[in-house]
């Protein structure tokens, strides 16, 4: 199965990101549904799934403030979507980084490619976190401590991408009353 369109994540905080992909799929034949009744083959499917995209990861070299880091695929699962026929698998990942004051750089370097279905890719920086620029494929949009890059099927996908977010040294008060204190890194 070829995805129909995929969705990405990238939640950065203090020292980790959290890369979160959706892949939405037409499973015309109904293989995943069928699976939806018998868990464990389900959890084998989703494990095969989760250790392939591991595979994929591992292909790519991904530099974070001059440091090759390894992202770790640490879940994935099966979605049956208001349908059979539509399905959805959602990998969840961490990149784990020596974060520093200031200015930091993701590096991700991969195979050239040309995308074979649309795709929205978020990131999203948590407080005293400051997204400033970003090389990638696609139409990219910055607000503030958000980026939303939106690639369409056919794009030429060079190989390579970059995110340069600033860590501020601040507190910040959470929505609910709760104070996070982010001196030391």
């Amino acid at each position: 199965m070829i995805p129909v369109y995929g969705q990405g994540f990238f939640i950065v905080t203090h020292g980790l990101i959290h890369y979160i992909i959706v892949f939405d799929y037409i499973d015309e034949e109904g293989e995943y549904a069928s699976l939806s009744s018998k868990p464990d083959l389900l959890a084998k499917e989703e494990d095969t799934l989760r250790r392939n995209m591991q595979e994929l990861m591992d292909e790519e070299r991904v530099i974070i403030n001059g440091l090759d880091v390894r992202p770790r695929v640490e879940n994935a699962s099966i979605e049956i979507r208001e349908n059979k026929g539509r399905v959805s698998v959602t990998f969840y990942t961490t990149i784990p980084y020596r974060p520093r004051i200031g200015r930091n750089i993701y590096e991700n370097f991969y195979e050239p490619t040309q995308a074979e279905y649309p795709y929205t890719v978020y990131w999203i920086a948590q407080p005293c976190i400051r997204i400033e620029a970003i090389e990638s494929p696609g139409e990219v949009t910055l607000k503030s401590n958000i980026a939303i890059i939106k690639v369409n099927r056919g794009t030429k996908i060079d190989g390579y991408e970059s995110v340069v977010f600033t860590l501020e040294e601040c507190s910040y008060r959470h929505p609910q009353g709760l104070t996070h204190a982010r001196n030391t890194l």
